[in-house]
């Protein structure tokens, strides 16, 4: 007759043997008397380093020991304990095992069969989803100070009754940050859900090797996107605390305003003349006064890059005029040019924070609004514009001769 028993131990040895998990079995006395493959992989041992042994010895933590034999002597098995194994090479491994009872016929206890599976990837990838969450509150923090600064450049930025309410500025900057901070928002949410999945199928014991690879590559995706939308953010903000704020403030002194004129059209010549437009100036050169030379050379220059930008298409050609005069304590300037005009419903919000009508195209929308603070917060002055469609811009602007 066939030995049926010897075909079912050979038959389960065979199972083990081929099983991706780590098994071992282990008498009373705690020495392990069995190991497949796999659990030689995950140890560094040989079978024949590991047989005969004391399992104590590869026990990182001592204390699970006593909790296990409690469950197996109350129920036979004990599951989902989380321990530590130390390797060959001294390193630790984080391991999920099961531990099961086997009793002989006679119902006698004969030795105890432990199925484990190895953490590690798990515990790297909770280390490394720890550090982006901390990374991204860093950014959430640098991002809420800039914010916090952003408000208190608020009140710089609107300093006249004309200027829009404070409500309009915020709903400004909150237009030009919302897309990557959406995108950030929607990626992070995604994946706190991926999260949550991979969880529930590690404590129902279904966790596979594809789920954890598809979770790796779906938080890389996430993490990279977080970084690159939140950095895209914290740079708007940025750029606006640097143009709204810096180009503001410059020292108070004695200039020609005939020299300074011209300095300043050399230094920004490159912004205009490989446009087409030629840019006319006329000024006394006998004019001297006591004022914010970097207001006037930012006046200018946005003024000018606001005419190349929106006044004419690309390609055309064009002429603007400067013209400076002094009519006793005050200072007049007369800037004008032949571009295709400001619309009747523009014109009244084109000192407007964050009004443009290319923000398609990379305006923002803050180049005159600077204008008009630096004239009437900087200068002490007064701006107004006049334009129809079709027949250029004009903007007049005073201030005094000697600035306090």
């Amino acid at each position: 007759m066939q030995d049926t028993s010897k075909d079912h131990q050979v038959n389960l040895e065979q199972i083990l043997n081929n099983s991706p998990d780590g098994v071992f079995t282990i008498g009373t006395d705690l020495n392990i008397r069995y190991v497949n493959p796999a659990f030689c992989r995950i140890m560094g041992f040989s079978a024949e380093e590991l047989i005969g042994t004391q399992v104590l010895d590869y026990l990182g933590d001592l204390s699970i020991q006593e909790a296990c034999d409690k469950e197996i002597q109350e129920h036979g098995y004990c599951h989902d304990q989380e321990t530590i194994f130390k390797r060959k090479d001294g390193s630790m491994v984080h391991i999920s095992k099961n531990v099961q009872a086997i009793i002989d016929d006679d119902g006698s206890f004969q030795e105890i069969l432990v199925t484990i599976r190895d953490l590690s990837h798990l515990h790297q990838l909770n280390k490394e989803l720890e550090e982006s969450r901390n990374q991204l509150n860093d950014n959430n923090l640098d991002l809420s100070k800039m914010l916090d600064e952003l408000r208190d450049t608020q009140a710089q930025l609107i300093e006249a009754e004309k200027m829009a309410s404070l409500g309009g500025l915020v709903a400004g900057v909150a237009h030009e940050i919302n897309t990557p901070l959406g995108i950030s928002v929607t990626s992070a949410s995604s994946m706190h859900i991926d999260l949550k999945a991979l969880e529930e199928k590690f404590k129902s014991n279904s966790l596979k090797k594809t789920d954890l690879e598809s979770f790796f590559n779906q938080a890389g995706q996430a993490c990279n996107i977080l970084n690159t939308n939140l950095y895209r953010a914290s740079e708007l903000v940025r750029s606006f605390k640097q143009v709204a704020v810096d180009q503001t403030y410059d020292e108070l002194r004695t200039i020609n305003l005939n020299e300074y004129l011209d300095e300043v059209l050399v230094s920004i010549g490159p912004s205009y003349k490989r446009s087409g437009i030629n840019v006319e100036s006329e000024c006394d050169s006998a004019i001297s006064l006591e004022t914010h030379p970097g207001a006037i050379s930012q006046i200018i220059s946005n003024l000018i890059i606001n005419s190349v930008t929106h006044g004419y298409n690309q390609g055309e050609k064009g002429t603007i005029h400067i013209n400076f005069k002094q009519n006793a304590d005050q200072i007049t300037l007369q800037y004008s040019d032949d571009g295709k005009g400001i619309s009747e419903e523009n014109l009244s919000n084109i000192f407007t924070p964050f009004f443009t009508t290319r923000r398609g195209d990379g305006g923002s929308g803050l180049g005159l609004s600077i204008v008009y603070n630096l004239v009437v917060g900087t200068l002490h002055g007064k701006i107004k514009a006049d334009s129809k469609e079709g027949e250029g811009a004009t903007f007049n602007i005073t201030f005094p001769l000697i600035s306090h």
